[in-house]
């Protein structure tokens, strides 16, 4: 039977694990890696009968056989930040092989994780622009004018998709908007005489918006049996990856109808 300080340290336990789950869901880890540190959490201070359930939208955490605590949370915002989600998974196993390690110590711990900053914006932006420029160039573009274009575009596409999610928060739309901003550049700058055609640089620049690690993740969590939180993000990616092709097909569909040409 627990007595209060065991059921107070029990539910404190529970509050770690799943602060510690809803960290890593929001920042893009896969549900069997997310269950498996929740579960190694509870283990870790002797609750060997934790039930967890995590999705990319909630987690639940269980105990069901003694006392019925039960603790849930919904996940609204998701993203990719892989080192985040490398942070985390020190974090719990330093926390494991500390046995005495306090609960408030950890949560602060947790706290100052969550609120660790990414990499400074203008070092994205630079390594983003000329990521997506070099991808130009391996597609056909390796002209020093769809470069320089397609390392702006690029750019100010991710600034763009960035600038909308706060208003929407809805990535399919967003990126359907940044998609349609990309193909109207690529074609402007067309027009004006700059490029021959306006498809390396769109091609290049839509790159930082397709959800290659979310399908990834997809398929991983189908394979380790999750089937519906793998269903759910292969979906999702699936579902932005239709949203840039209508915002891309949609301008091009327009410019080839009014005299545009390849």
């Amino acid at each position: 039977m627990y007595n209060d300080n065991n059921q107070e340290y029990k539910k404190d336990v529970l509050r770690l694990a799943l602060f510690l789950g809803e960290l890593m869901l929001i920042n893009g880890a896969e549900t069997y890696r997310v269950e498996d540190s929740v579960i190694r959490v509870c283990k870790s201070r002797g609750f060997n009968h934790i039930s967890v359930f995590a999705t990319p939208t909630a987690i639940i955490i269980s105990d069901d056989r003694f006392d019925g605590l039960s603790f849930m949370k919904t996940i609204r915002n998701r993203g990719i930040n892989l080192n985040k989600i490398s942070l985390l998974n020190n974090f719990s196993r330093e926390f494991v092989n500390a046995k005495d390690m306090p609960i408030k110590d950890a949560l602060a711990e947790l706290k100052v994780l969550g609120e660790t900053p990414e990499h400074p914006p203008k070092l994205v932006y630079i390594a983003t622009g000329l990521a997506s420029a070099s991808f130009a160039c391996v597609v056909g573009g390796n002209n020093l004018i769809n470069f320089i274009f397609t390392t702006i575009i690029s750019i100010l596409a991710v600034i763009c998709y960035k600038k909308i999610m706060k208003i929407s928060n809805i990535p399919a739309f967003s990126s359907l908007i940044a998609s349609v901003f990309i193909a109207l550049t690529g074609v402007l700058i067309t027009e004006l005489g700059f490029l021959a055609t306006p498809k390396t640089l769109i091609v290049g620049s839509i790159m930082p918006l397709l959800p290659g690690v979310s399908f990834i993740k997809g398929i991983r969590d189908l394979i380790a049996g999750d089937l519906i939180s793998g269903v759910a993000r292969a979906f999702d990616a699936g579902l932005t990856a239709i949203s840039i092709a209508c915002g891309v097909g949609l301008v091009l569909d327009l410019w080839l109808k009014f005299g545009g040409a390849f």
